[in-house]
């Protein structure tokens, strides 16, 4: 019966409509990642899902006057890991999700 339920949930995964959601293969099993410490999970979390504290979502519940980023574009998540020459990440959010060495560093620096 796990089984049953294993396979359904994937065969939801497959078909909701999910930003991201082509970054997990599994969604049956631990995402990589998932042993970080909580703030570097949760901040993780947040950039795979595009929300988060990016001047376009802090503008969005007006909590900011611009969405505007210091580059100059407006300051997705997308933006900051994909994009932004001031922040990207190398390999953008398929790097991110791979919560490897340098990820991880990458995260670090942009939660403290």
């Amino acid at each position: 019966m796990r089984a049953d339920i294993r396979s359904q949930w994937k065969e939801n995964w497959k078909s909701a409509q999910l930003v991201n959601f082509s970054l997990v293969d599994d969604p049956t099993i631990w995402q990589p990642g998932f042993n970080l410490p909580r703030q570097q999970w949760s901040l993780l979390n947040h950039f795979q899902i595009a929300q988060g504290h990016c001047d376009a979502c802090k503008k969005k519940w007006n909590q900011a006057a611009t969405d505007l980023c210091l580059c100059g574009a407006k300051q997705t998540m997308s933006h900051f890991v994909d994009f932004c020459p001031l922040s990207k990440i190398n390999g953008g959010l398929s790097q991110l999700h791979s919560a490897a060495d340098e990820a991880v560093a990458w995260l670090i620096s942009c939660g403290s």
